[in-house]
């Protein structure tokens, strides 16, 4: 059995495709301005070395940043561009947690930086600018 999740993270379900095959992904809504994102690295997050592959942190952090904007703002957004930075290497059984903050938002695009931690260490930066989705009403 693997270690147990930490008190106040539940899974995340989702009915996208691509999200249900990365998992499984946590949250801890802290209030009305802050989610956590966390994940714990299992076998199937691992590269040839047995280390986390450096993909999966990228998708880990797309998806921690996106939902950050959409907790703190109620909208839906998309990646127009992210740049990643790797510190170190997290191995399986780590349980890295997302902390986001959103440096600057306008109309129609936000602009949001986060680091990935292992405790207190940082494991991954990324930067990154999203596009709001503004649905369109059907006429």
């Amino acid at each position: 059995m693997g270690k147990p999740i930490p008190e106040g993270f539940t899974e995340v379900t989702t009915s996208a495709l691509f999200s249900t095959r990365n998992g499984p992904i946590y949250e801890k809504v802290v209030d009305e301005q802050t989610v956590i994102r966390a994940l714990r690295v299992e076998e199937i997050h691992l590269n040839s070395l047995k280390l986390i592959h450096g993909g999966m942190l990228m998708t880990f952090a797309d998806s921690a940043l996106a939902r950050a904007v959409k907790h703190k703002t109620g909208q839906p957004c998309v990646t127009i561009k992210m740049n990643s930075e790797f510190m170190a290497p997290a191995r399986q059984g780590d349980w890295i947690e997302a902390y986001v903050d959103i440096v600057r938002s306008t109309k129609s695009v936000v602009f949001v930086r986060g680091d990935l931690k292992v405790g207190t260490r940082t494991i991954f930066k990324a930067d990154a600018i999203f596009h709001y989705i503004h649905r369109r009403s059907k006429n």
